[in-house]
C-alpha cells in the first residue's frame, strides 16, 4: 500500500518532468499519474493521498473520468502542442486537488481555477471573435452565483470541512446560495444559458473536457455541500422536483429545434444533468447511485459525440444538420460508433447512462407517483430518447452534398480516440458494481 507522502512526492516530480520539451515524456508522465492514482485506490470509506489531500470512492471515479479523458485530449493534433500539453498537465493537477480536497474553500478556488484553464484554452484555440462574448457571459453568471455563496460560507467558517458540513445550521437563503453556485456550473434551467454559446465558440478539446469534466463538478459539489441538509430538501422537495421534471421536458423539446449539432449536443447535456440535480437532492441510496451512472456514463457520452461533431465540421465546415446530413454514410466504421454514442445519449443498453436513468425515475416514483409525475416521466423519456434518434438518423441516413464528396477518409486515430469514449460506457455496464459509493 502507498503512503500518502510517498504519493505527494512522486507527483511533485512529475510535475517537474512535464516541463520537458519532448511530447513522449509529457505522454510518459501522464500514464504515470493514471497508474499512482489507481493504485492509491483503497477498497475502504476513506482513502488518503496526503496529509491535506483525502477523498473516497466518489472523489476516485469522478477524477478517474478526468484523467481518461484529458488522456485522449493529448493525444489530439493542436496548434502549439507545448503550451497545450502544459495546460492539460496543469488542468490535470488542478484536479486532482479539487476533488480530493475535504476543504470548501479549497474545494471552491480549485473549482474556479480549473474554469480558467478552461478559458485559456477557449481563448487561444477559438477560432470565432464572438468567444470573447462568450466567455465574458460565463463570468458574469459565474460571479452572480458565486458572491451569495462566499456569503455564506463567511457565516459559517467554522464548518468548512466536507466532515462537519452536516452540522451546519443555514437557513433557506444560505442552503439556496449552496446550491446556485452548483446548479450555474452542471448547468440547470435558467442558469444555462452561458453553456451553448461556449460550446458553440469553444475548440473541439475545450468542449470534451467542459462536457466530460466539469459539468461533473457541480454535481459532485451538489452531492458534497447540500445532500447532507435533508430538512431543507424536504421542504423545497416539491419546488425542486417540479421545477427538475418541467426543465426536462422544456429542454428536451428545444433540443428538437436545433440545426447546430454542437448546440443539440450542449442542450441534451443541460437535460442529463437536471435529471442528476433531481437525484441527488432526493438523497436516496438508489437516486444517488443513478446520479453516478449517468456523471460517468454522460462524460464519456457527450466528450465522444463533440469529437465526431468536430470530425463532421473538419470535413464539411458545417456544423449544421442539414448539411451535414448523411455525412457519416460515408464512413462505414464510423455509423456504429456514431449509433453506440446516440444511444448511450438517448439513453440506450447497453450503456450505463439507462442503469443512471432507471435508478434516477425509480427513486422520483418512490418519492411520489402521482399521475402528473408518471406521465412527465413518460414524456421526458419519449422525447430525450426522440432527439437522440433524429441525431442518428440525420447524420447517418441521407443524401449527402455533391461538396462533400471528395474528402479524407475517417482514419484510425479518429476510430481509436472515438472507441476510447466507448469502451468505458461497456466495460463499466457489464459489472456496474464497481460503481457503487
Amino acid at each position: 500500500m502507498f503512503s500518502g507522502p510517498k504519493i505527494m512526492k512522486f507527483l511533485m516530480v512529475i510535475m517537474m518532468m512535464v516541463m520537458m520539451k519532448t511530447t513522449k515524456n509529457s505522454i510518459f508522465n501522464y500514464s504515470l499519474i493514471v497508474l499512482l492514482l489507481n493504485l492509491n485506490l483503497q477498497k475502504q470509506d476513506m482513502s488518503k493521498m496526503s496529509y491535506f489531500l483525502w477523498g473516497d470512492e466518489l472523489s476516485f471515479w469522478t477524477f478517474d473520468l478526468s484523467v481518461w479523458v484529458i488522456f485522449i485530449l493529448i493525444f489530439s493534433k493542436i496548434n502549439q502542442p507545448k503550451i497545450y500539453n502544459k495546460c492539460m498537465f496543469i488542468m490535470l493537477m488542478l484536479l486532482m486537488v479539487t476533488f480530493y480536497s475535504w476543504n470548501m474553500m479549497m474545494f471552491y478556488l480549485m473549482f474556479e481555477i480549473s474554469m480558467i484553464v478552461v478559458l485559456t484554452v477557449i481563448m487561444t484555440w477559438g477560432y470565432q471573435p464572438e468567444r470573447v462574448e462568450a466567455i465574458l457571459f460565463m463570468i458574469i453568471m459565474t460571479v452572480l452565483t458565486s458572491l451569495p455563496f462566499i456569503i455564506t460560507i463567511m457565516n459559517n467558517k467554522n464548518n468548512l470541512n466536507f466532515w462537519n458540513i452536516q452540522f451546519m445550521s443555514i437557513n433557506m437563503w444560505e442552503y439556496l446560495s449552496l446550491m446556485f453556485v452548483f446548479m450555474m456550473k452542471m448547468p440547470t434551467m435558467f442558469l444555462h444559458m452561458w453553456l451553448p454559446k461556449v460550446h458553440v465558440e469553444s475548440p473541439v478539446q475545450g468542449s470534451m473536457i467542459l462536457a466530460a469534466v466539469l459539468l461533473k463538478m457541480g454535481s459532485y459539489g451538489l452531492i458534497r455541500a447540500t445532500a447532507t441538509n435533508l430538512h431543507l430538501n424536504m421542504k423545497l422537495s416539491w419546488l425542486i422536483m417540479s421545477f427538475s421534471m418541467w426543465s426536462m421536458f422544456i429542454m428536451t423539446m428545444i433540443c428538437l429545434m436545433q440545426t447546430d449539432l454542437k448546440t443539440m449536443i450542449a442542450y441534451s447535456s443541460v437535460v442529463h444533468m437536471t435529471l442528476v440535480f433531481a437525484a441527488i437532492t432526493l438523497n436516496k441510496t438508489k437516486s444517488m447511485m443513478g446520479s453516478i451512472y449517468i456523471m460517468i456514463g454522460h462524460g464519456m457520452c457527450s466528450a465522444g459525440l463533440f469529437y465526431l461533431t468536430n470530425i463532421a465540421y473538419v470535413n464539411s465546415k458545417s456544423r449544421s444538420i442539414i448539411i451535414n446530413k448523411g455525412s457519416f454514410s460515408m464512413f462505414p466504421t464510423a455509423v456504429p460508433i456514431w449509433f453506440f454514442l446516440c444511444m448511450g445519449n438517448s439513453p440506450m443498453p447497453p450503456s450505463i447512462n439507462i442503469m443512471g436513468e432507471f435508478f434516477s425515475f425509480k427513486s422520483i416514483l418512490n418519492w411520489s407517483s402521482t399521475t402528473t409525475i408518471i406521465m412527465l416521466m413518460m414524456m421526458i423519456m419519449f422525447s430525450s430518447s426522440l432527439y437522440s434518434i433524429f441525431m442518428f438518423y440525420i447524420a447517418t441516413h441521407g443524401i449527402f452534398k455533391k461538396s462533400m464528396i471528395k474528402i479524407k477518409n475517417f482514419n484510425s486515430k479518429n476510430k481509436n480516440t472515438s472507441m476510447l469514449h466507448i469502451i468505458p460506457m461497456l466495460s463499466i455496464s457489464a459489472n456496474p458494481d464497481m460503481l457503487v459509493i
